[in-house]
């Protein structure tokens, strides 16, 4: 059964087993279908929501309180990307609702984020040519069946209007998990380990591009890819993620 086939037919069960507009996606409680995202209120609470003071350069959230510009990352570190924009700050119940997408086999959560994501953007001026999402290991897209951030993108290029290329950007090989390495560790680790496929080249030059992920922590995976992206001919790239860390040192004025 071709790829797209097989997705279709998970999503299809998926949908018969834990449907996605009667229970919430996070908690399970029944809800009706006028609840925003398929979350019932309480989780609609919990969930810590992007709607103040950000990073002028990743996005991330800031507290009132903050008087800088930029978050502690992006004081500390250059990146490649020219602007980010996310969704969600991340948390206890933001990491279970990505971690269901992820390891738990409900790809149909893609669906729902890419709501989140669009009303995100929309919010802001940005007109980009193309959104190009981050692309997973071949190991981990056979032990899932699918690429969570290729879903998401996919779903958002129908609601947004803008072309999606999945078939530009490739990791050409398998990398550990990031989680409890440092940003210079996690930058050697991913040197080399993004590219531009050659028939992929044409589309970008010259393009600003949206790279998509579901999550965004330090940047370095965002850096990675921007820069493979530049290298290869795009003009700018933006960032557009689900969800963010949090300022690390949220007291530096």
């Amino acid at each position: 059964m071709r790829e797209g086939l097989w997705e279709r037919a998970k999503h299809a069960v998926s949908e018969a087993v834990f449907p996605s507009n009667i229970y919430c996606i996070c908690c399970g409680s029944l809800i009706d279908g006028t609840r925003n995202y398929s979350l019932c209120d309480g989780c609609m609470e919990k969930l810590h929501w992007i709607t103040g003071r950000t990073c002028d350069k990743c996005g991330k959230a800031l507290p009132d309180t903050y008087r800088g510009k930029l978050c502690y990352d992006c004081m500390t570190y250059e990146h490649s990307f020219v602007k980010g924009y996310s969704c969600l700050t991340y948390g206890m119940y933001e990491r279970q609702l990505i971690f269901d997408m992820k390891y738990n086999g409900k790809s149909y959560l893609a669906e729902k984020f890419a709501d989140i994501l669009y009303d995100r953007i929309c919010c802001e001026d940005v007109d980009p040519d193309g959104v190009i999402p981050v692309p997973v290991s071949r190991r981990r897209l056979r032990e899932r069946g699918y690429d969570q951030s290729e879903l998401m993108a996919k779903a958002l290029g129908k609601r947004w209007d803008v072309p999606v290329w999945t078939d530009v950007l490739r990791r050409k090989k398998n990398t550990p998990f990031l989680r409890g390495y440092s940003p210079a560790e996690r930058e050697e680790i991913l040197r080399g380990v993004f590219s531009v496929i050659p028939s992929g080249i044409r589309r970008i030059q010259g393009k600003h591009v949206m790279l998509l992920d579901d999550i965004y922590t330090t940047g370095t995976t965002a850096d990675a890819c921007s820069r493979a992206l530049l290298e290869a001919g795009a003009r700018e790239v933006s960032l557009l993620t689900l969800a963010s860390g949090g300022n690390r040192k949220s007291n530096i004025s």
